[in-house]
């Protein structure tokens, strides 16, 4: 359906605006020759993105409001627009409880990289905001598409932006990271893209031309032997960009060798594709996989979470330390998956949404960090609470939500993983318990490295410490993370018909 406010289908401008955006940067309109400073650019795309956060808000009033969608009565505003027909696919998103609470994720920290980009001098050109926004606009596509298809172009789409910003702005390394990354990401993808296709071929054999996910599920298509082999190659593509153990590898190159806007971008967001297209494809196109291999996958989430924080324990670099802290954190998500309860379900995505946040403000605190000291290594840092107060007191904060502190988000994700996760896997939930305290360990213990201790620092003054408009932007995510610790509410109603829906379908279908 196209929501009446002025006639425009604002869903789809979720998608389109941040692209086409992206696309105007490059014009000469912002050329050197107009824009010599790049403080017009600047201000188009944090318009662009600003806007795109407003138009997902007013959409909000319409969540559970809409038309039901498929059997199972999800509520949410659908737009569907012709693209091939003959072949049955379309521009088909949906915006329900599931995929508002992931575009709100993407909206907020697409525009908080954007205004902290002003820190960097290389990151101030119209070919770096339109990365940000192209980005932003391929991922917002992937968390609306409902046809098979058409999430796979968003899926590919939102990768080149984020290979691009590496290879131009990253570390030494950035080729091989870019590489290794493509690498991974095309192996998983190319055999989900082999099993969409599948999925198109047995529905026109069916009568069914269509490549919508809902269309799909109503006519029950696939045996169980092919549920088994399509679900594998959904779940694996899924599980490369997560990233879950042993699936991980790409991971801390790709951290380690990205600018700060872009790592904050890809640990807050691209990992939050896989889960989300776990929930939104896999689990109810192919319900017997997990079925039949749950225990295999919250096998791999909670030795992610052990591992993880073990090899977190063992860095040097501050970047490695958040990139290894990141599979551990999702490792948790991956359990509450496996598990499949309404509980366990809904524990993931809010720590999903959780940890995006908060990873992000660690990765751009770590970035100016990084950026006064022209080190990562954790050695080199010292003493600098002194020099850089308002740094000290966010870091503070984003590390106890990190370590699931109550009161913060992150406990209530992970509470409600655990507690949903352990009459099911009782094991693999405790083995999962141990990241809770070793993630403490490691990550308090990087504070207190970086913050006291001998002063290393002497050339670091408080000209580097984060400004007055970085702290309101640092003070709006911690706003966040305090507010959802304290009363999570507002985020567990939206996702509870969704969830409850989903868990009630798949238990039906397996039966």
């Amino acid at each position: 359906m196209v929501i009446p406010i002025l006639e425009w289908p604002l869903v789809s401008l979720l998608v389109f605006f941040p692209l086409v955006g992206a696309f105007l940067c490059l014009t000469p309109l912002f050329s050197a020759k107009y824009d010599s400073s790049g403080r017009i650019v600047r201000a188009w795309a944090i318009c662009t993105s600003a806007l795109t956060l407003g138009f997902l808000v007013k959409l909000s009033n319409f969540i559970g409001g809409g038309e039901p969608v498929n059997a199972a009565s999800v509520l949410g505003v659908h737009e569907v627009h012709p693209w091939m027909p003959s072949f049955g696919v379309s521009f088909s998103f949906l915006l329900d409880g599931l995929s508002y609470v992931f575009c709100l994720l993407t909206a907020i920290v697409s525009l908080v990289v954007i205004l902290w980009s002003s820190r960097s001098s290389a990151a101030t050109g119209r070919a770096w905001y339109s990365v940000i926004l192209a980005a932003e606009g391929g991922v917002m596509g992937a968390f609306l598409a409902t046809d098979l298809l058409l999430f796979y172009v968003f899926y590919e789409l939102m990768l080149l932006p984020v290979l691009i910003g590496i290879g131009l702005w990253g570390g030494i390394g950035r080729i091989q990271a870019v590489f290794k990354f493509a690498i991974y990401t095309l192996a998983g993808s190319v055999l989900m893209f082999l099993a969409i296709l599948y999925c198109g071929w047995k529905a026109r054999v069916a009568g069914v031309v269509s490549f919508d996910v809902f269309e799909l599920v109503k006519h029950d298509l696939f045996s169980p032997q092919e549920q088994i082999f399509l679900g594998a190659a959904f779940v694996l593509a899924f599980a490369v960009k997560i990233p879950m153990v042993p699936f991980h590898s790409w991971l801390p190159d790709a951290y380690r060798e990205a600018p700060h806007g872009i790592a904050a971008f890809v640990a807050a967001l691209l990992g939050k594709v896989g889960i989300y297209g776990i929930l939104r494809f896999a689990w109810p196109l192919f319900p017997l996989f997990i079925a039949e291999y749950g225990h295999i996958l919250a096998a791999c989430g909670a030795i992610g979470v052990a591992y993880g924080a073990l090899i977190a324990l063992q860095q040097k670099d501050l970047r490695l330390l958040l990139a290894y802290s990141s599979i551990s954190h999702l490792g948790f998500c991956v359990l509450g998956l496996a598990t499949n309860t309404p509980t366990a379900v809904a524990g993931a995505i809010f720590q999903s949404f959780s940890h995006g946040i908060v990873t992000a403000a660690l990765f751009l605190l770590f970035g100016v960090l990084i950026d006064a000291r022209k080190s990562a290594n954790f050695f080199n840092f010292g003493g600098l609470a002194a020099r850089l107060p308002r740094n000290a007191f966010f870091l503070m904060v984003f590390s106890l939500a990190a370590v699931a502190l109550p009161l913060t988000s992150s406990f209530v994700g992970e509470f409600m993983i655990l507690l949903g996760s352990y009459s099911k896997y009782p094991l693999w939930t405790l083995l999962a318990t141990s990241g809770v305290v070793l993630g403490a360990v490691y990550t308090l213990t990087a504070y207190l490295r970086l913050m006291f201790g001998a002063d290393r620092c002497t050339d670091v003054t408080s000209k580097s410490d984060v400004s007055s408009f970085d702290t309101a932007i640092l003070a709006a995510l911690a706003a966040i993370v305090v507010v959802l610790g304290v009363y999570p509410r507002p985020v567990l109603a939206l996702l509870e018909p969704a969830v409850m829906n989903a868990s009630q379908s798949d238990t039906e279908r397996q039966k």
